[in-house]
């Protein structure tokens, strides 16, 4: 049987005796917690909480470390992609996940995402001899340009692909709408007034004459007051001030889009569509840091596509495959919109339900008013001529994220108006002819009760 004195260390092997103590020895040990609180013979140096006294752990590595991938806080070349600083990328409303706009603020409000998410794909489709949908492909390019031509910008960031057309249609893309002149006038005012507001707040508190402010400043601070009346009606919000511009559809962009900015892919030069695939591809590859826009203008029209090669049902679902597989790998920094016409292709065609069904992500149908209704609306708004709309506009596929899309359908429920500064969508409501009677002459005596 073994005894041991109070406040000895258990385990010790090699006791060094000191005067009145005992010292522990130099290693991983156990200190020894028998005994009450804070008693310890005399001569002995207080424990340290149970704490080993042996030599310090250096360099310790955590257990993670090779275990879990390393991350860099801007990306995996350590710095921040360009695209995360896109003036014209947003998170989508619906799934949060990056949009860009399609170049109009009402197209994007009907795809519910306001926008046209990365990575998908817009058909828009168009009944009769109209062009509706080129406006709003182009209105797409200029959007793009615009996004690439802000000042300050050290480099490109948008870049743009034209399917099909030759390089001289994309000349004609709209420009930014200035405005009417009455507008630019009072545009230069508040501008002006801005520059010297501060010197006029200053002599107006000292006069303390207030309302002999200038006019246009005293309406500006009253707008102001007025709340959120005519800020809940912009289109852009304050966050995103260059998301979505205006443009004008009688009007040019100017300069014209360079290479730099813009390739087209006619079908001239290539020999069939798997070349056109290739094409694209490299141009994709080759501005790797950039926002991609394809642009599939009047697709299979026999005008452009002329050769029946190019109108073999496999080939183009082949095609289209392709650009679907494009839109897939580079997600992240690719969209495309694609027109056709239903009077050479219409719904009921198979190739056509594939197409909607599997190979794109939205599609909107354009369909204008006849005649005979285009000439009773005239008659009815002749007094206000700019309610006067060009036709409907049906939803039957909006873009979300997945390979079949969500099944909206909306038909004879929109209307659109392609006006000289936007492409208006408004809800539509059959207008009522109120024709002129005798009530507006009745006098009071006559009225009966």
């Amino acid at each position: 049987m073994s005894f041991r004195r109070r406040g000895e260390i258990v385990g010790g092997i090699n006791r060094n005796h000191s005067q009145g103590g005992e010292r522990a020895p130099q290693g991983s040990v156990i200190a020894s917690n028998i005994g009450s609180a804070g008693f310890r013979p005399t001569g002995t140096s207080p424990p340290r909480s149970g704490v080993p006294r042996g030599r310090p752990v250096q360099s310790r590595s955590p257990i993670s470390r090779g275990l879990l991938p390393e991350r860099s806080p801007r990306g995996t070349n350590g710095h921040e992609h360009p695209l995360n600083a896109h003036p014209g990328i947003k998170p989508s409303l619906l799934t949060s996940s990056p949009c860009t706009s399609t170049g109009s603020a009402d197209i994007d409000r009907v795809l519910g995402h306001q926008g046209l998410p990365l990575g998908t794909s817009l058909l828009l489709e168009e009944d009769g001899t109209t062009d509706f949908s080129s406006t709003l492909v182009k209105v797409f390019l200029s959007q793009g340009l615009v996004h690439t031509r802000l000042p300050n910008l050290k480099t490109k960031n948008t870049h743009e692909i034209v399917i099909g057309m030759p390089a001289e249609w994309s000349r004609s893309l709209p420009g930014v709408y200035k405005g009417s002149s009455k507008e630019q006038k009072l545009k230069k005012l508040e501008e002006s007034q801005k520059r010297i507001s501060v010197a006029n707040v200053i002599e107006q508190r000292r006069e303390e004459a207030v309302p002999q402010l200038k006019i246009a400043w005293r309406y500006g601070l009253q707008r102001q007051q007025k709340g959120l009346s005519n800020d809940s009606q912009v289109d852009i919000p304050s966050q995103y001030p260059e998301y979505n511009a205006q443009f004008d559809i009688t009007s040019t962009l100017l300069p014209a889009a360079s290479p730099q900015e813009l390739t087209s892919v006619p079908l001239g030069s290539t020999e069939n569509y798997s070349a056109i695939l290739r094409i694209v591809r490299s141009i994709v590859e080759r501005y790797s840091e950039q926002l991609i826009r394809i642009a599939v203008p009047l697709f299979l029209n026999p005008i452009v596509y002329t050769e029946q090669k190019w109108q073999d049902p496999r080939e183009v679902i082949r095609f289209l495959h392709g650009l679907k597989a494009i839109l897939d790998k580079h997600s992240s920094r690719v969209t495309m919109v694609i027109t056709l016409n239903l009077d050479l292709y219409p719904r009921s065609d198979p190739l056509v339900t594939i197409i909607e069904s599997s190979l794109v992500d939205g599609v909107l149908e354009l369909r204008p008013f006849d005649s005979q209704l285009h000439e009773y609306l005239e008659a009815v708004y002749k007094n206000q001529p700019s309610k006067v709309k060009h036709g409907h506009l049906n939803i039957h596929k909006i873009p979300q994220l997945s390979d079949l899309g969500l099944m909206k359908v909306s038909e004879m429920e929109l209307s659109f108006k392609n006006c000289k500064k936007r492409f208006e969508v408004e809800q539509w409501s059959i207008p009522v002819d109120e024709e002129e009677t005798q009530e507006k002459d009745l006098k009071p005596s006559d009225l009966e009760f």
